[in-house]
């Protein structure tokens, strides 16, 4: 699954949990046809939240600290693995 991050306004970890928040609203509202995918995406950002260090990402990656205009997109891949995307070019994350 791909999410795509907005990062003009915020840096990486606060966009994600941003639509990790909204996702949540979503779900409670949504039909459940809609649901599994929301199930995924919340369960992807969660591990993504939670596993990666953001600290790193942010001093390693200026276009993640904020206030670029690049295209950057999580790719989660399943479970506690996921790629980021910024500008085309795929990165793996540093873990806690």
């Amino acid at each position: 699954m791909k999410i795509t991050l907005n990062l003009s306004r915020h840096c990486i970890e606060t966009e994600s949990r941003c639509i990790y928040e909204e996702s949540i609203k979503q779900y409670f509202k949504a039909p459940d046809s809609k649901r599994p995918e929301l199930e995924e995406k919340i369960e992807g950002l969660r591990n993504f939240l939670e596993y990666t260090d953001f600290n790193h990402l942010r001093s390693r990656h200026q276009a993640l600290a904020g206030g670029s205009g690049g295209e950057v997109a999580i790719h989660l891949i399943g479970g506690d693995l996921f790629e980021i995307e910024i500008d085309g070019a795929l990165y793996k994350p540093q873990k806690k």
